[in-house]
Order: structure tokens, then sequence, then C-alpha cells
């Protein structure tokens, strides 16, 4: 039997990934499973598209498409994501980074920078880290990474000393329940999905880990307002709060944190357009 060659392989790959409706991008996505399994870059794969396959390539390439069909994310099978520029190791123990999320970060660096010293911050919810460890990575100082998942935690210490270069400080618990300190900046992309809106998303998301996807109540908000009211005793005077959640909910959010003491409410729109990240400052009453 005639070997299968790279050019062959990547045709039949991104057709079967076309008719399954799996991917919007079934050509690229037929490149990048056969650069993890070759190594071929998009130019090599140009190059020696004549390449024939060796047995064991064509073994773990049909497994990883098999995989894909079955809707497993494809930031899963590679086993990372990028994220403001950055590689981070993602796998089912956390949710995958999203681009929106970007615009969380560019708050909070907008914000930090207008200080000059060293924030206390705390990245609640921290997931993969993408978060926490971008702001340490651009500030060029640590920040404590927070997450109720241990084995959440356990990607976020990896992606940290990958990326950052060294451990950052963890801590694992409820939002902010096992902190003690106060915090010059809080930031967090919650869980904050109905379950309406859980049970709609695409089948590549429902691989996700929903305890990273739902925030409970009707509204998707309960852990919010427990974060935001948490977060009323967790920050220094003038400290400021982060929130990503969806458009639809940002009105609610808004007034959540209006009814905690916050001022100075902003919501900060994502690369569509829609409003994505809410934010405010707290005043201490009694200072």
């Amino acid at each position: 039997m005639a070997g299968i060659s790279v050019r062959e392989f990547k045709a039949s790959c991104a057709k079967a990934l076309r008719e399954k409706a799996i991917t919007e991008t079934p050509e690229l996505e037929a490149r990048l499973l056969i650069e993890k399994v070759t190594h071929l870059s998009q130019v090599e794969q140009i190059l020696h598209a004549e390449q024939l396959l060796d047995p064991n390539e064509l073994l773990a390439l049909e497994k990883l498409l098999s995989e894909r069909l079955g809707a497993r994310p494809m930031a899963y099978i590679l086993g990372q994501k990028e994220f403001y520029g950055r590689p981070f190791f993602v796998d089912e123990r956390v949710l995958i980074p999203r681009p929106d999320t970007e615009t969380l970060v560019e708050v909070a660096l907008s914000c930090a920078r207008r200080e000059d010293r060293e924030l206390s911050i705390v990245d609640v919810c921290t997931g993969s880290g993408c978060v926490g460890i971008t702001l340490a990575c651009e500030l060029g100082y640590d920040v404590l990474l927070s997450d109720i998942s241990e084995d959440a935690l356990k990607v976020a210490r990896a992606n940290a000393i990958s990326l950052v270069g060294h451990a950052l400080p963890t801590i694992q618990g409820n939002l902010l329940s096992p902190l003690t300190d106060k915090y010059d900046i809080i930031v967090s992309n919650p869980p904050y999905l109905t379950r309406e809106w859980c049970d709609l998303v695409s089948d590549d998301v429902k691989r996700e880990p929903r305890l990273a996807l739902e925030g409970l109540d009707s509204d998707g908000l309960r852990l919010i307002r427990t974060l935001v009211g948490q977060s009323a005793e967790h920050l220094r005077d003038g400290g400021a709060l982060m929130l990503e959640c969806d458009y639809r909910q940002v009105a609610e959010v808004r007034q959540i944190m209006v009814a905690s003491g916050f001022s100075q409410i902003q919501s900060v729109c994502d690369l569509a357009g829609k409003e994505r990240v809410v934010w405010g400052i707290h005043k201490c009453l009694n200072n």
C-alpha cells in the first residue's frame, strides 16, 4: 500500500473537518495538526508537500483528527493557546484563554502603569493564569494567582515558571475567602454564564470545565455578586476591581458594584465592540 503524503493528508483532514462543520478554519487546523506531529512548519509543509508520512506519524495524526472530529478543542489537542502574544499551556483542567479577555488585561495594565510603584494585585479565578501571568510579565513584578481548583492552579504554576521564569504566589480557595490582605487591584474573569447559556454553547466549549463557565443563579451573577462584596473588604482605599462579564450583564454588574460602594464605574468594549469589562474604584468610608 502506497504511503500518504503531507499534501494528501492535509487535504483529507481539511475535508473531514469541513464536512463535520467542526470549525470555520479547516485548512488551518489541518496544518496545525500536521505541525504538531511532524514538526514541519507552514513553509516546510509547502516545500515538502509530497513527503510521505511514516506509519507512526499517520497513526498519530489519525488519532488527533478523530479527537477533533469528536469536538475536542484544538487548544487542548495542541496543548497550548496564545494569549497576549505568549503561549499558555492548557488542558482539560482549565478554560481556554480567549482574545476578549485581553481587554481585561489592558484595563488592568492601564490602571497599574499610572502608579510609579509596585502594586499588590490578585487575579481571582485565574485558571490557566493567563491574566495574572500576563500582568506579571508586562509589569515586571509578581501577581498573586487564586482559584478554587487545585488542578487549575497546577496549570497556572507551570505557566508562570515557563513564562515569568519563576513561580508566582498562588492560593486555593473560593474567590477571596482565603485571603486576609488588602490589594491595590483585584482582577477577575470569573464564571458568569447562565445555565441556559452553558447548555447552548458549541460542542467544543462544552468540553471545557463547567466550573469555569457557569456563574450560578438565573442571571449567572451569583459569583460576581459574592466577589464584588468580598472585594469591598479586600481593597485598599482607592483600590480597583476589574471584572469580565457578558455584554448582557453589564448594567446589572454596574448596579452590583454601586451597591457595594464602588464609584467611577466604567465599562470597556472588547475587540468585537461589545461591553466586556466593568471596573470601578472603592473608597473606604472610614478614611
